[in-house]
């Protein structure tokens, strides 16, 4: 290390010669490293497997789990805030917005700093109470998105419930409406981005919104307007993942039952097909858990899962307008989640095999190539289905590696649960949980630790 510039305070630190004698000592490595055995954990005689105290509970806990027992251990996950790396120095709270925590949202096939500026353009639409719950929620994600949790957001929030208690009261036009939908889905997001065991309540701003465009009948209105098509599209991308979670959650929770479930706009971009998929995936793997089927049921049900996996590969995935190759790899990596998830969860919840095992592996092969060469991954639903398949330290740290990039991009959605959520599967993976465990149950009892209904948007 240099000492202290006389001309500043400055260091200047510099790495001392491969011949300096203050060297820290360097132990050598062994002249013969059996090339496998460094880099396989199976390999050799010896299995080291890094699990914690939880993990081995969770393991003689699964292991002697009754087949329809339903209790289940609760985890203490607190997936932290990633706060925006932006200087955005002494900007207004709705500039940031636009520069930068809009970026956050989580949407599909939309850009999401668009969706941002729909989502002001209804704010100014007109001045109402709903209007002002609008901007007391913009302006609330705003502030926790630039300064983390701090008491001017969670200000900002009450105000934005205020707002929406006190135009409920009264009777909403269309505008007010929209305004509605839009405020519940920013408390939405301001929910998912600081998730923890503490709140379940992004469940419920999405209900809200979805029962407020049945009552409304926007659903019926978008055809002419593109900014209501954005937000029907964000709702319903919400919604679908929030199906996929409550299939493997066995938890008790305000957002829990009946509830409308939304379409895409008839504007939806092309992207969105493939959550459309998703949404029919959802139905076709909770329609297995029908306790009996005859012979023809599985044969149709059978053909029916040929026709939907048929369907997810054929779908035509259109090119980035910018060109931007992470958008496209994306794409390509959300389809082979599905594949993925489709081909587990079909073959374990109804004990048929689908003779796919070697098409499966192959998705996985090009799954992995991909989440080597993105650069970012925001959305989390493919990154944790793909992360489950990970059998290798190799596979493993490709999967931590790019969530790592994700949360350092302007996205700044933290992947901590899904991180916990995938540790605890390479954990239970390692330990070798009974071998009955299939691929349905066990996605089930690790999700279903989470005490709060976690989201995979």
């Amino acid at each position: 290390m240099g000492s202290p510039s006389r001309q500043g305070l400055s260091l200047r630190l510099s790495w001392p010669y491969a011949g300096d004698r203050r060297r820290a000592i360097v132990g050598k490595s062994p002249l013969h490293v059996p090339k496998l055995a460094s880099r396989n954990p199976h390999a050799g005689d010896t299995h080291i497997v890094q699990v914690s105290q939880r993990d081995m509970e969770m393991h003689y806990y699964l292991s002697h789990l009754a087949p329809n027992e339903r209790i289940r251990p609760a985890w203490d996950i607190r997936a932290e805030w990633n706060p925006a790396n932006t200087q955005a120095g002494d900007q207004d709270l709705i500039q940031y917005f636009q520069l930068a925590a809009s970026r956050s949202l989580a949407t599909f096939g939309r850009d999401p700093a668009e969706l941002g500026n729909v989502v002001i353009r209804i704010a100014l639409a007109r001045n109402t109470a709903s209007s002002t719950a609008l901007f007391h929620s913009l302006l609330a994600l705003s502030s926790l998105h630039r300064h983390d949790d701090n008491p001017q957001a969670v200000e900002l929030k009450i105000l934005a419930l205020e707002g929406l208690t006190a135009a409920s009261g009264k009777h909403m036009d269309t505008t007010e409406a929209i305004q509605h939908v839009a405020t519940n889905m920013l408390l939405c997001s301001l929910e998912i981005h600081q998730l923890s065991c503490s709140s379940g309540d992004w469940t419920c701003y999405l209900r809200s919104a979805k029962d407020m465009i049945q009552a409304a009948g926007l659903d019926e209105l978008h055809h002419d307007n593109s900014d209501l098509a954005a937000l029907l599209d964000w709702v319903y991308y919400h919604d679908v993942l929030a199906r996929f979670s409550q299939r493997h959650w066995h938890r008790e929770s305000k957002g829990n039952g009946p509830s409308p479930s939304p379409t895409p706009s008839k504007t939806a971009s092309p992207p969105l097909a493939l959550i459309e998929l998703l949404s029919e995936v959802c139905d076709a793997v909770n329609s297995a858990h029908l306790p009996s089927m005859t012979s023809a049921e599985q044969d149709d049900y059978k053909s029916f899962l040929k026709i939907l996996d048929w369907r997810i590969r054929s779908i035509e995935l259109p090119a980035t307008a910018d060109g931007n190759a992470d958008a496209s790899l994306g794409m390509e990596l959300y389809r082979l989640a599905m594949l993925v998830y489709l081909s587990r969860a079909s073959d374990s919840t109804t004990n048929l095999r689908n003779q796919s095992t070697r098409r499966t592996q192959q998705h996985i092969d090009q799954a992995f190539a991909i989440l080597a060469r993105l650069g970012s991954c925001d959305r989390q639903f493919p990154v944790f289905i793909l992360g489950c398949e990970a059998r290798s330290d190799d596979q493993r740290a490709v999967v931590l590696d790019l969530i790592s990039r994700t949360e350092k991009g302007h996205s700044s959605r933290s992947l901590n649960l899904v991180r916990l959520l995938l540790q605890a599967i390479w954990a239970q993976d390692e330990l070798g949980i009974k071998g009955d465990m299939n691929y349905w149950d066990k996605l089930s009892y690790i999700i279903s630790c989470c005490k709060i209904l976690p989201a995979f948007v």
